[in-house]
């Protein structure tokens, strides 16, 4: 599933988050993401990059950077510019479909300030 397209390209195979970027290079020259039909680099992805996360670890970085959007009252900038800017593909749609109720809910909740030290 795609969740981003364009110079970030965000997809997912079900078990790994698959980051592509225009503007990085890694050795990836057969991706059809960044050739032309005729199996050629883009002109525009010369330097593209891409890397694998598995999604558990993906997953983890999103609860860790949703508590500090909530904490930095982000959140609601976050779901209109994910929806503005990278809507379009399913991750987006359903988010879009729930944005007022997400922000709705995440804007209620107040965390405990961060101490500065670790468990």
């Amino acid at each position: 599933m795609a969740y981003m397209r364009g110079n970030y390209y965000l997809w997912s195979d079900g078990d790994n988050l698959h980051i592509w970027v225009a503007d990085g290079y890694d050795g990836w020259d057969e991706a059809g993401w960044a050739v032309d039909d005729d199996g050629e680099r883009s002109a525009d992805h010369v330097n593209a990059s891409g890397v694998s996360i598995p999604e558990k670890v993906m997953d983890a970085f999103v609860m860790m950077r949703l508590a500090q959007m909530i904490d930095e009252s982000l959140v609601g900038k976050a779901i209109d510019r994910a929806i503005g800017e990278y809507g379009g593909n399913f991750g987006s749609t359903m988010l879009a479909k729930n944005a007022q109720k997400l922000k709705a809910a995440l804007t209620q909740i107040k965390l405990d300030k961060d101490d500065g030290t670790t468990a």
